[in-house]
């Protein structure tokens, strides 16, 4: 039988998928500042949106998209007109990825505004328990693609992609091999590991694995047609499976389009259908029709982001502080036990509030580190009848905002390795881990002996960092001013 077929299906809440689609956007953002960076002009770009993000790389790139929408929020009106526009400007159609588990009116908005259903692809799932075993089956060789491997595996990869199975739903989207090659140069720089699978000794397909938060995607797997139904995509699906495990994946995902042969494939290998995705399509305007504003795609990007400034329909709203920070010890004493530590860097940086009405529901400290385009969130809480409502998410998205919009390239965190819920918390939001501080906290640091978070022992210090793409002013030069 094959691996995990006896496995209970998995179950994707909207939680998961939203995780997913989160570290969906971090990777079209990274790949597209990768293209940017390749190219070295203004082609693309990079815009956050009502907690997702749409991006362009180059002339019919896969790229060019939004994606993450209807998880936080729906986006607004002069949001959309903004990106819309940039496409336009750049002569291509807009597409958004809409997942099934979404919220329902960013569907009915985008529709409203002439977006078209072009496609839909499934995102299949497999939670990785106690580790997973290579299949190899005889002849077959797969381990991570060399430098020098890279036009070889590209020939494979694209051959297979230019000569799908027939089985299933056909994608709507074709692209050239110099587009892919780009794509896949992208995509490494953005993090994504290629492998290459051998048959007897010649290059015989591709695909390759990001890892983030916990998850990792599987991506641009093919098989020359030469060489297929000889347990190929096995072969790399169960050396990719067994290195995200090993790398302390939880769960592994992988999109094909429905009814396909590598849907078929995957869930012989015990994956489970999650969710849908939609493609909703608005067409370029013809040529000489694109819609004309005096200001600036920078400009307009700055527009686009200040959504996660807004008041949301429950009241709440991200502001920053200009009063007192004494008032605000309580709060900032909920992130730090510290007394001493605590009066040392209260006046420090700039400080963002989330607030329903005048009521102070929460409070995110960012401050500038020695290190030229690097910031720190210093201290964040949230009161406890507010937590697990997305006030922390907002604030957090804020100050990415404002420290991208101030030329920041790193944003830094520290919690207590013992306090599991905020790691958990910000790797959920894009921080990866750096860094562990031992004995951080001390009596001699400040922190009374005996201390316990969760009970554990509060002693080692956890750095986490995101990293920024200045290149894009996509936040306010200056957040809201409140209280």
């Amino acid at each position: 039988m094959p691996p995990n077929m006896n496995h209970v299906p998995l179950f994707c809440e909207v939680a998961l998928a939203e995780r997913i689609e989160h570290a969906e956007t971090q990777l079209m953002a990274a790949a597209a500042e990768a293209a940017r960076l390749r190219r070295g002009d203004d082609t693309g770009f990079v815009v956050r949106v009502a907690g997702g993000v749409a991006t362009y790389a180059e002339d019919g790139s896969p790229f060019n998209k939004i994606a993450g929408l209807g998880f936080d929020r729906v986006p607004d009106v002069a949001a959309l007109d903004g990106i819309e526009s940039a496409f336009a400007e750049r002569g291509a159609p807009v597409q958004a990825e809409v997942a099934h588990l979404a919220d329902p009116a960013v569907g009915a908005l985008l529709t409203e505004r002439g977006y078209r259903l072009a496609s839909f692809e499934n995102v299949l799932g497999l939670a990785l328990k106690g580790g997973h075993e290579r299949v190899v089956p005889p002849g077959i060789e797969v381990r991570v693609c060399r430098d020098d491997e890279f036009d070889a595996w590209l020939e494979a990869v694209a051959d297979g992609f230019a000569h799908p199975d027939a089985q299933g739903v056909p994608a709507h989207e074709d692209f050239p091999r110099e587009v892919l090659a780009d794509a896949e140069r992208d995509f490494a720089a953005a993090g994504v590991v290629h492998y290459v699978a051998l048959c007897d000794g010649v290059v015989a397909g591709g695909g390759s694995l990001r890892t983030a938060d916990g998850i990792a995607q599987l991506t641009g797997a093919a098989t020359a047609p030469a060489y297929r139904r000889r347990g190929v995509q096995t072969a790399l699906l169960s050396a990719r499976l067994a290195d995200a495990a090993a790398a302390g994946c939880d769960i592994a995902v992988v999109t094909t389009q429905p009814g396909s042969r590598s849907q078929q494939n995957v869930q012989r290998r015990g994956f489970h259908l999650l969710y849908t995705r939609a493609a909703l399509v608005k067409d370029a305007p013809p040529p000489g029709t694109a819609a004309h504003s005096d200001a600036s795609l920078a400009d307009r990007a700055v527009r686009t982001a200040q959504g996660a400034w807004d008041e949301t329909p429950d009241g709440v709203r991200v502001v920053e502080y200009e009063g007192s920070r004494e008032k605000l010890r309580p709060l900032f004493a909920l992130a730090e036990d510290s007394p001493k530590q605590l009066s040392s860097y209260i006046e420090d940086g700039r400080v963002l509030v989330a607030l329903r009405g005048t009521d102070v529901l929460g409070h995110l400290q960012l401050v500038g580190t020695a290190q030229a385009g690097e910031f720190e969130i210093k201290n964040m809480a949230v009161r406890e009848d507010s937590q697990r409502t997305g006030v922390g998410r907002r604030l957090v998205r804020c100050a990415m905002d404002l420290a991208a919009g101030e030329s920041g390239k790193r944003l830094l965190v520290a919690t207590a390795a013992a306090d599991t819920g905020n790691l958990r918390f910000y790797q959920r939001q894009g921080f990866r881990l750096q860094t562990i501080e031992r004995d951080a906290f001390t009596a001699r640091t400040g922190y009374p002996p005996g201390l316990l978070v969760d009970g554990i022992a509060l002693r080692d210090r956890i750095w986490l960092d995101y990293p920024l793409a200045p290149a894009t002013p996509n936040c306010p030069t200056r957040p809201p001013s409140g209280i």
